[in-house]
């Protein structure tokens, strides 16, 4: 159950080639600005001077555009950085805990055997090792008054009212995108889409999400709406934050199966 006590998250990361003889910034600039951009120069073993940029940050499931999101970033680092050519552009997922802290211990009911990490909210180059030195210490035995208290903060499942204030902000976010994406589905049988989208098709309160990638249409069964995702050509959970190929096949997520095929 811990995918509804997290939030789903996704971001847009851009890497431009540095402009003509500037400068680049030194270290990491984080959350740049009141849309929390960040920015930072990637090593010089890159053979040549490279600035990347990301941000764009959002539940997964919850853009109209994920390729306009894109696009506004872009367009953010070409009006604010020395910055020239685009190199590349991706999009990744991280989680983030209702009360900030991420999860990191005995994984309930796992009879001892089981132990977890989530919750990083975008800092798993940091959070992830000191989860890992904590999640060793469990398996050693190391006693909790031996741990440093930064082990002992990021195992702390307190809820207090700030917590349940965003979780049930956070629920209630799910269900008015769940059912916007089900009111903007339309009634089967649908059209084959243009290439490149995804649409919705319902009968009562049964969806199937069909889409046309490469040529070939496909459509699948889905328990719950999701929504198309136009930059990776995916569909999207506003739910879980699971995330499916276009044959049904499941990418990453909370999810444990395959959306079954329906041609």
């Amino acid at each position: 159950m811990y995918g509804f006590k997290t939030r789903a998250l996704r971001s847009w990361a851009i890497a431009f080639e540095m402009e003509g003889d500037a400068d680049a910034p030194g270290g990491m600039w984080s959350e740049v600005g009141a849309e929390g951009r960040s920015v930072v120069a990637a090593p010089s073993s890159f053979g040549r001077r490279v600035l990347i940029v990301t941000g764009a940050r959002h539940p997964v499931g919850s853009a109209r555009s994920e390729a306009a999101l894109a696009e506004e970033l872009a367009a953010w680092a070409r009006r604010t950085l020395p910055v020239g050519e685009e190199i590349t552009r991706w999009s990744g997922q991280d989680y983030q805990s209702h009360n900030l802290v991420p999860f990191v211990g005995g994984m309930p009911r796992g009879l001892g055997r089981l132990r977890f990490a989530t919750g990083y909210a975008g800092w798993g180059m940091t959070n992830a090792p000191a989860a890992a030195m904590r999640l060793t210490d469990e398996i050693r035995g190391v006693s909790r008054s031996d741990r440093p208290q930064w082990m002992r903060t990021i195992g702390t499942r307190l809820t207090v009212p700030a917590d349940l204030g965003r979780g049930i902000g956070e629920a209630a976010r799910r269900v008015q995108v769940s059912t916007d994406a089900l009111r903007s589905a339309l009634p089967a049988p649908v059209d084959a889409p243009a290439d490149g989208a995804g649409v919705l098709a319902r009968r009562g309160l049964r969806t199937a999400a069909v889409s046309t990638v490469d040529g070939r249409t496909r459509t699948v069964a889905t328990p719950a709406p999701l929504t198309w995702n136009d930059a990776e050509r995916s569909w999207d959970s506003p739910v879980d934050g699971s995330r499916f190929a276009p044959d049904g096949t499941r990418l990453e997520g909370a999810a444990s199966a395959d959306l079954r095929s329906m041609g």
